[in-house]
């Protein structure tokens, strides 16, 4: 799957959690097999665990002595040894003490069982040889066949109540004998238990980091992409999308990431594991987890198919949610304008009510799921207790080894239910991740050469556009042709036309904010796609239609380009920009706080610090795009003239749609319908085209028209 990708660089972390997960596992499920022999040995048995017993009495060592074989007597008669009117044991080899209790387990058994059923009666008639030894063993082993039982589990429970015997026989304490069992093996389930904890500690403390790194390296790679993203790839994938890819998609991955780590990973340990155990037991009853095994594979196989293909729509239907929320916020004034709030209000609901109505469809088939795995994991529980009832009456099953037997299902069952939830988890996040590589892996129209071109040694500011066309993505007409004309340093060269004429796309093609798609775009000489994007846009200053500022303070605004940048710089800048004034009045001056976005500033105080900003870094290009319209004319005027006298030997090109602000430029671009219809100074155009007078004459009297009024 494609979230594996990202959590695949987390290998080193998923190794080692592997590690823990694996101990963890080991722990939890050595804890049913202590608390089995806690119950069958502890409690049943009164503590005994082998037949080879630490002490017997006389009369059982030769009970026995008279039941073994040849070969079996060797061992027996070389394990133990007179001591105290008793018979000690002396072996202290594992494998050996492993032979003397197979040994001893049938002969002990046999005894038991005769006295038993036939009390001391039955011992004198074996002592005194009226009934020989083999025979014994036949009746005994025909007993056991005949009782149908699992011969080894009832040898060895008949073999402790026999060393019991031995031990009260002796003289020793067999509730201490109890006791001592009872603790050692406590204190290792504690042990055990303290063990299992670190290891879930650890797992987890290193899966969080590591899910917390995954995320934030997608996060920091999807903003470098999008960073470098030109206006095309943003307005392909729009701004809401973007964010809720950078956002919940992003965290919808580190969360499943963390799971994955930990649950998806130590789920198939729990499983695999439990079933071998089970399968250990030698009980009977294995089929049972082999049917729960395939109805809960079943169950989640059913479900996660049905649920599975909703989750992408999910996260399309979340999209376009955002989008909605994000139009309705920034456009409030103008909803409250045209009382449009209810149809605002419908319309999110309608949003909101898709996102509801798919996230409920798969709400309800993961909530089937679980009572559903639930349903099989007691039906299991009663089809054990039920069968294993039924064995432990007929000899066949201990009551510890049936306790384990439901530990290990619940445990296998459990892992099941864990995998169910990757089940809800994993699609869901491999939507997001298919999202995020759709983003990652976009190539951006708008990129560095391969190998940069010539540069002159000083930079002069020269724009020429050479034969220029441009036709946004998937648009079948262009919105510029045959653009040709040069804007010299020095020189302010304004552009102005109709609405949609072309103005604001011919401004945005300089600093590369789209390519040309046909002709050429030229600084000085040199073709701007042939230069490094950071060294183009360092040489331009530019400020938007709409003044963009950041939450910080009014310094930290228009030094924006260079934090290095002199105090005595940025004043220059302000003053220029006609800035100073209304900063001074301030109580903090520059210091003073900005909201973010500008949102306690004025259109036009947000206009002149946009313009203070892009004037700060003394570019050789200065580019505004209707960047006086929230001015005042006499802010207008005073900017113009404080540009010319300041910045003199900067190339200057303003976009405007006000007459008054390009009328005294050296040179005015008059676009119609993306073509070049007029190109002069003021009054050169109100004599040659027609487009320029109609302009000029819809905002300017007569008076004005014939020079009147700058």
């Amino acid at each position: 799957m494609k979230v594996f990708r990202f959590v695949a660089r987390e290998w080193k972390s998923a190794l080692l959690i592997m590690l823990f997960l694996i101990a963890q596992a080991a722990c939890e499920l050595a804890l049913p097999g202590y608390m089995s022999r806690m119950v069958d040995v502890g409690i049943q048995q009164g503590g005994v665990d082998s037949a080879a017993a630490q002490r017997l009495s006389e009369a059982g060592h030769a009970d026995l002595l008279r039941l073994l074989s040849d070969e079996d007597k060797a061992l027996f008669e070389s394990a133990y040894e007179q001591a105290d009117g008793a018979w000690q044991l002396k072996l202290t080899s594992r494998d050996d003490l492993k032979r003397l209790d197979e040994t001893l387990r049938l002969p002990m058994a046999v005894l038991f069982m005769m006295e038993q059923q036939g009390g001391e009666a039955a011992l004198t008639a074996l002592r005194s040889g009226l009934v020989p030894a083999q025979t014994a063993m036949n009746a005994a082993q025909a007993e056991i066949e005949k009782q149908g039982a699992q011969t080894d589990s009832l040898l060895r429970q008949a073999a402790a109540q026999y060393v019991r015997q031995e031990y009260e026989r002796v003289g020793m304490d067999a509730y201490n004998t109890q006791q001592i069992y009872l603790w050692r093996n406590g204190l290792i389930m504690l042990g055990i238990t303290l063990l299992m904890g670190l290891s879930a500690v650890m797992g987890s403390y290193i899966g969080s980091r590591a899910a917390a790194r995954i995320g934030r390296d997608l996060r920091g790679r999807v903003f470098h992409k999008v960073i470098g993203f030109s206006k095309a790839e943003i307005d392909r994938f729009s701004t809401a999308s973007l964010i809720t890819r950078s956002s919940n998609d992003i965290r919808q991955i580190e969360q499943t990431s963390t799971m994955t780590l930990r649950m998806f990973l130590y789920a198939p340990i729990m499983g695999v594991i439990g079933i071998v155990r089970v399968a250990g037991l030698n009980s009977g009853l294995s089929w049972i987890v082999v049917v729960a095994v395939v109805a809960a594979s079943a169950l989640v196989g059913i479900l996660a198919g049905r649920a599975v293909p909703k989750f992408k729509i999910v996260q399309q239907l979340v999209d376009r949610q955002n989008l909605v929320t994000r139009e309705v916020l920034t456009g409030l004034p103008v909803i409250r304008a045209f009382t449009r709030e209810r149809h605002e209000e419908a319309r999110f609901e309608k949003a909101n009510r898709d996102v509801i109505d798919v996230s409920r469809y798969i709400s309800r088939m993961f909530m089937t799921l679980m009572p559903s795995l639930f349903l099989v994991m007691n039906i299991t529980m009663l089809m054990i207790v039920w069968f294993g009832a039924r064995s432990i009456d007929l000899g066949r099953l201990q009551v510890g080894s049936m306790m384990a037997m439901i530990s290990y299902t619940m445990y296998i069952i459990m892992a099941f239910m864990m995998l169910s939830m990757g089940s809800i988890m994993i699609p869901r996040a491999n939507a997001s991740a298919e999202r995020i590589l759709e983003v990652l892996h976009t190539r951006t129209d708008i990129e560095d050469p391969a190998q940069e071109a010539a540069l002159p040694d000083a930079w002069r500011g020269e724009v020429v556009f050479d034969d220029v066309s441009f036709r946004y993505p998937g648009a079948e007409d262009d919105v510029l042709q045959d653009i040709n004309f040069t804007a010299r340093p020095g020189q302010m060269t304004a552009i102005i036309g109709g609405t949609g004429s072309g103005k604001s796309t011919l401004l945005n093609l300089i600093p590369r904010m789209y390519d040309v798609t046909g002709g050429r775009v030229l600084i000085d000489g040199v073709d701007i796609r042939q230069m490094n994007l950071h060294r183009l846009r360092a040489l331009i200053g530019y400020v938007p239609q709409q003044g963009v500022l950041f939450s910080g303070s009014i310094a930290s605004n228009i030094k924006y380009g260079d934090e290095t940048m002199s105090d005595a710089d940025m004043e220059r800048a302000a003053a220029i920009a006609q800035a100073q004034g209304f900063i001074g009045e301030k109580e903090g001056g520059y210091l003073s706080e900005v909201s973010r976005g500008g949102s306690n500033v004025s259109g036009g105080q947000r206009q002149r610090l946009s313009i203070a900003r892009a004037i700060a870094g003394k570019p050789k290009v200065l580019l505004f795009d209707d960047s006086f319209s929230a001015l005042d004319y006499r802010t207008d005027l005073m900017l113009r003239q404080a540009l010319r006298r300041e910045m003199g030997d900067t190339t200057v090109l303003i976009v405007a749609q006000r007459i008054a602000t390009v009328m005294k430029a050296d040179k005015i671009i008059v676009l119609e319908q993306g073509r070049i219809v007029g190109e002069g100074r003021h009054e050169e155009l109100l004599r040659t085209c027609d487009s320029y007078r109609e302009i000029a004459q819809s905002q300017l009297s007569a008076e004005e028209l014939n020079g009147g009024v700058a």
